[in-house]
């Protein structure tokens, strides 16, 4: 995938960032060193690693795989649909489709070319990880969906480029300041989910989509629903919030949970000085 020429948004980057940083935590201080460094030419195929446990993702039923008007009619796209309305819950299936319109109405304002099924196939699968049956024992809910849609990418044959990038795009969505350099994708997916979770951007987006999306996937109480599918989502490994704006779910929940801290971290740190 080609690197996109600098483009402008709908949303502000700027806007999305500071709005977001609140609620998405500074750093992640938990990370481990890799003991197998790969050096890769930039003629090679995107490394990864696969996760421990691989979580199979199912083929759904026929009778659930039709999308919506104004979702582009693939094979892919219908699967993904049908993944999501067969295993997923009422919340998630709307948000999941509000946020594709959104990301793929902000696409379109940007003159620029991007893949829309791409974009369609990450925003049925970005909270995937909050279900039980996509969600591992110690993953971060986003790294789940993430490697449920590699899995599903790369069972129907798609290029490595293009699977890296919505790998990204997933595990990065709650993730501030990074997605703005990555593919297109990946910003717009960022960018859909900044909107219609927090309304970053609302007052710029244009109202007859706003209308017109909302009134297909309607919003039903789902400022509460959301906070508690993410609590069901992580609730049984908080410690995977540690760092991220999915750690407030947590302090609002959970009885006698306790935050990290990240000054005491560095200042318990074994090393001298």
């Amino acid at each position: 995938m080609t690197q996109p020429k600098p483009r402008k948004l709908l949303v502000n980057r700027r806007t999305v960032s500071k709005a977001s940083s609140t609620a998405a935590g500074a750093l992640a201080v938990d990370s481990q060193l890799s003991g197998q460094a790969v050096a890769q030419s930039v003629n090679e195929s995107p490394t990864f690693r696969r996760p421990k446990t691989i979580l199979p993702v199912p083929t759904p039923s026929p009778q659930f795989q039709h999308v919506a008007p104004g979702i582009p009619d693939t094979q892919m796209t219908r699967e993904a649909t049908g993944i999501l309305r067969e295993f997923s819950t009422p919340v998630l299936i709307n948000h999941s489709h509000r946020v594709f319109f959104w990301a793929n109405e902000m696409g379109r304002q940007t003159g620029q070319k991007f893949d829309v099924e791409l974009v369609f196939i990450c925003a049925a699968f970005h909270d995937l990880g909050l279900l039980k049956k996509f969600s591992s024992a110690s993953d971060r809910f986003e790294v789940d969906g993430a490697n449920a849609v590699r899995q599903f990418l790369e069972h129907h044959g798609v290029p490595s480029a293009n699977i890296q990038t919505a790998w990204d795009a997933i595990a990065l969505h709650t993730t501030p300041g990074i997605a703005a350099y990555k593919p297109l994708e990946v910003e717009l997916l960022y960018n859909g989910v900044a909107l219609d979770s927090l309304g970053v951007g609302y007052e710029t987006f244009p109202e007859d989509v706003r209308t017109r999306v909302v009134s297909q996937f309607p919003r039903v109480n789902f400022k509460n629903d959301i906070a508690n599918a993410f609590l069901h989502g992580f609730e049984h490994k908080p410690q995977t919030t540690e760092g991220t704006c999915n750690e407030d779910i947590c302090s609002h929940f959970i009885r006698n949970y306790k935050r990290s801290n990240f000054f005491d971290q560095v200042q318990n740190s074994p090393f001298a000085g």
